[in-house]
């Protein structure tokens, strides 16, 4: 219509219908088509039914965002060297350093969250012109969701033809990491062109930025008939991501549709869980009943998002579904929404002999963290019953002193027979090595047992307990055990050959021991080298 009223007023022919000038009309519809070349702030899915496909506009503008400086911060790691002399060494390396030395000190930087030198950093990546540097410094601010680099990154997105597609991918996670919203239309147009390089990164990002106009446009994209498989499986958990509640009529008719690909079904039926609307309640017990293993592990996924008695019920239905992975899913579902009632179930599992080892381990983890006085009850009776097997001990023990509620004096006292028997060495370590990572107070006795054995590694596992724990009535031990380090910087030359003699193993336990002193400043050198060469 607006083609042939265009048309007849280029023609300067007066129209009427109805007795109602048209020219009016022709004006709005010329003004109509002006607004569609400036940024809007309204989504618009057009469709222009030729005969082909639909097709899709989506109006909003490109956008660059001002430049802007890093964001002020503190910085608090305890990872820093205060120094001044590391902090001139840094100055120096950002104005002269080879790029290797910069990329290293970015990346060390980095991982301690160090914000001292963002200025000079920031101001670096206009200057060099090192792809590796300028890579390291997006990496970067990345890593800080700082936004200063916004105009850079919306710019490379928006024409990425001549970059790099490793930058370009940078740009995707910045921009998601740092919340540049200005980005959000030029990765709809990457989307929109189905650039195979760009897609599913844009799309990723999309999902992180976009709002409601986004998703409408994405679920209308996905009656495209030229899609692929794997573009329409990504356009979907981008949708489930974003949760928008305007798109559930058309995930809904997805997830129902049987001819429709079983992945694109599963993360619909999951999505539309998590959109919490209580119409996808029924609708998902419903779809339960499906005889894909793989779409009823989604199902369970999205009714992990009610709290009814029905829901519930058919998690802990799950649990014993013929296929593994769903009960693998059912159990981490349980776990999250922590249904006490689920741990007969779960006993059951684990006493099951035909049931698979990782679907066991998982259990023990779940009731342990539960915390019933049936399922505390069963762990324990696992770590004191002479039955059952070292390493079913070891998985019963570490999940007992990560949840920490029960247990606790059986699996030190099963590590006490272990320090007696060679036989049970690795029982041994592994017990060692969960103490290592909580440093409780009530790991001091059996810390002591473990640094005074005569095996290299139990001494070894004995102070990496004591490193987590600090135990200042042990501390002597320790520094006895780094003196070893001192005398091993006596040269070769100068100790006989029966001091030389089987000591390499050792010393490794004193040169740790050395380690784990000096981090805490509890390391005296000349005092323990005067001890040394009193000796």
């Amino acid at each position: 219509m607006k083609k042939i009223i265009l048309i007849l007023m280029s023609f300067f022919v007066p129209l009427s219908i109805y007795g109602q000038d048209l020219s009016e009309e022709a004006e709005t519809i010329s003004n109509d088509t002006v607004s569609e070349s400036v940024e809007s702030e309204v989504l618009t899915a057009e469709s222009e039914n030729d005969g082909a496909e639909k097709k899709l506009k989506y109006t909003k503008e490109k956008k660059v965002p001002a430049k802007k400086r890093p964001s002020a911060k503190s910085s608090d790691s305890t990872m820093q060297d205060k120094s001044e002399d590391y902090e001139k060494k840094c100055s120096d390396t950002f104005k002269y350093g080879l790029q290797d030395e910069i990329s290293a000190l970015i990346d060390e930087l980095s991982k301690n969250e160090d914000t001292r030198f963002i200025d000079p950093i920031y101001d670096l990546f206009f200057t060099t012109k090192d792809l590796q540097v300028k890579s390291k410094i997006l990496a970067y601010f990345t890593k800080l969701k700082d936004p200063c680099l916004g105009d850079y990154a919306c710019t490379v997105i928006n024409d990425p033809y001549d970059e790099k597609d490793d930058t370009v991918s940078a740009c995707f996670k910045y921009v998601s990491e740092a919340k540049i919203t200005d980005a959000v239309p030029g990765l709809i147009d990457l989307v929109d062109k189905e650039e195979e390089s760009y897609f599913t990164g844009a799309l990723t990002a999309v999902g992180e930025l976009g709002g409601k106009d986004e998703a409408l446009f994405l679920a209308d994209y996905l009656d495209r008939n030229d899609l692929s498989v794997a573009q329409r499986q990504a356009l979907m958990k981008v949708l489930g991501r974003m949760k928008v509640l305007e798109t559930w009529d058309k995930l809904t008719e997805i997830a129902r549709d049987e001819d429709e690909n079983s992945f694109v079904r599963m993360y619909a039926a999951e999505a539309i869980g998590a959109m919490e609307k209580p119409e996808s309640e029924e609708i998902l017990l419903k779809l339960y009943e499906s005889d894909d293993p793989n779409f009823r592990i989604y199902v369970i996924k999205g009714l992990s998002h009610f709290s009814s008695e029905k829901s519930n019920n058919v998690i802990i239905e799950a649990i014993r579904d013929s296929q593994y992975k769903v009960r693998m899913e059912a159990i981490d579902c349980v776990k999250e929404k922590n249904l006490k009632e689920s741990v007969p179930s779960l006993i059951y599992r684990c006493n099951h002999k035909d049931e698979l080892k990782a679907v066991k381990e998982k259990c023990y983890t779940v009731i342990a963290g539960m915390n019933t006085s049936e399922g505390n009850e069963y762990l324990v009776g696992l770590i004191t019953d002479k039955k059952v097997g070292d390493q079913v001990k070891a998985k019963v023990a570490s999940a007992l002193l990560e949840a920490d509620h029960a247990g606790t004096s059986e699996i030190i006292a099963l590590a006490e027979e272990t320090l007696k028997s060679d036989a049970r060495k690795n029982l041994r370590y592994a017990l060692g090595k969960e103490f290592a990572k909580y440093g409780r107070p009530a790991f001091a006795q059996i810390c002591e047992h473990y640094i005074d054995h005569a095996d290299v590694a139990t001494q070894g596992t004995g102070l990496d307990i004591w490193e987590k724990g600090r135990y200042s009535g042990l501390m002597s031990k320790v520094q006895e055990i780094a003196k070893d380090a001192e005398e091993e910087e006596v040269s070769e030359e100068e100790k006989p050959k029966t001091y030389q003699y089987g000591r390499k193993k050792k010393n490794a336990n004193a040169r740790k021991a050395k380690r784990i002193l000096e981090k805490s400043g509890d390391y005296d050198s000349s005092a323990i080298k005067s001890s040394v060469d009193a000796k």
